[in-house]
C-alpha cells in the first residue's frame, strides 16, 4: 500500500505521550500513529455496526411474533411436567 506523509497539529502532552508510548512499544512515531488511527477507525466501525443493530432490535416485536411467543408461553405452561428426558 503506498505511504502518504502527512502533517497534523495535536496538543504537545499528547505528542509527548504518543512518543513515549511509540518508543515502549518499540515501533517508530509513524508507525505508532498508523496504529492508533486504524484502531480507532475500527473502533468507530464497530460501534456504527452495534448502533445499527440496537436500531433494528428496538423495534416494536411484530404481530406475529407476539403470537409465536404466546403459543409457546401457552405450550410450556401446559407442559411443565412432562419428562424432558
Amino acid at each position: 500500500m503506498p505511504i502518504i506523509k502527512t502533517g497534523i497539529s495535536i496538543e504537545k502532552e499528547l505528542f509527548i505521550k504518543a512518543e513515549e508510548t511509540a518508543a515502549k512499544l518499540n515501533v517508530s512515531r509513524s508507525r505508532f500513529f498508523q496504529l492508533a488511527l486504524e484502531n480507532y477507525m475500527l473502533q468507530i466501525e464497530s460501534m456504527s455496526i452495534f448502533n445499527r443493530l440496537n436500531k433494528v432490535y428496538s423495534g416494536q416485536v411484530s404481530e406475529d411474533e407476539q403470537n409465536l411467543q404466546k403459543i409457546m408461553k401457552d405450550y410450556l405452561k401446559n407442559h411443565r411436567e412432562d419428562d424432558w428426558q
